[in-house]
């Protein structure tokens, strides 16, 4: 059995593996996932689990359990910068005295929150959709005026957005990169994943599961979704996004050298048929 369940803190009650929550193990929920075995606090924390598990693989597992025992610590080792970038991050970050960690059944208080987190936005807003029916399901719900507005009334205002591109949101990015120096750039097929994040101000995360991305609304859509204030969650989801940023640059930065040297090929091809043409044209 693992170790994890052998784990017990200074009143001799175990932690959720998932939200930390210490409890009698008489009451928690044990689940066996991958082999090993696990506590959970309630259905909740054992359902996100699973869908963090399965979205970043054994890494996070090994997180769990070879450090300490939930989510809190730095769950997503495998994808973080370097250690010295992180450690800037990490420096830069505002302690938050009054740490959360909930799970959010309810969409209609999940798509609350997000308005009053991005409302509340002073510095940085980053914002990642599973995919472009995402992206457009909060263009409904008229997110972006109001980005547009706290823009104009806060230019220092940084605000990032990674999703999908189809051709709404292409013409919607030159837009508002242009007018209002909001930046949202194209998640490639690679990187995409089944659920959208919100990170505000670097204080502040909200992780969010696609159910169904065929609805129409939000509320149809999302399925459990993850509130949290706790640092170390916060900054592990910061480094993430400011990976899958730095990787969505490079790729546009390699599309376009393709490109370059597409064009110098066919150029090269045309001056050469040019070439021949007059050649046989003087005979």
């Amino acid at each position: 059995m693992n170790e994890i369940l052998n784990k017990k803190n200074s009143d001799n009650r175990f932690t959720c593996a998932l939200c930390g929550k210490a409890f009698e193990k008489k009451k928690s929920i044990q689940e066996k996932i991958d082999g090993h075995e696990y506590l959970f606090n309630s259905e909740e924390c054992m359902s996100m689990f699973k869908k963090l598990a399965d979205l970043y693989g054994d890494e996070f597992r090994t997180s769990i359990c070879n450090d300490e025992e939930h989510i809190s610590n730095s769950i997503l080792a495998s994808v973080m910068l370097k250690e010295q970038e992180f450690g800037k991050m990490k420096n830069k970050a505002e302690t938050n005295e009054n740490e959360t960690f909930e799970i959010i059944k309810d969409p209609v208080q999940v798509q609350e929150l997000v308005f009053k987190l991005t409302w509340s936005s002073e510095n940085e807003i980053l914002g990642l959709f599973s995919t472009a029916n995402a992206f457009h399901r909060q263009e409904r719900m008229g997110i972006l005026p109001k980005l547009q507005e706290m823009r104009k009334n806060n230019d220092k205002l940084k605000i990032r957005i990674l999703t999908p591109f189809d051709d709404d949101i292409n013409t919607i990015s030159k837009k508002l990169r242009d007018e209002w120096d909001i930046e949202i750039m194209n998640l490639g097929e690679p990187s995409r994943i089944r659920a959208s994040i919100l990170l505000v101000d670097r204080k502040f995360v909200l992780y969010v599961d696609l159910k169904d991305d065929t609805k129409y609304t939000s509320y149809e859509a999302i399925g459990l979704s993850l509130f949290s204030s706790i640092r170390s969650t916060v900054i592990s989801y910061v480094t993430i996004f400011e990976t899958m940023w730095k990787q969505q640059e490079l790729y546009q930065q390699l599309s376009r050298m393709q490109q370059i040297e597409t064009y110098e090929q066919i150029n090269k091809q045309l001056n050469d048929t040019i070439v021949d043409l007059k050649h046989r044209l003087s005979k």
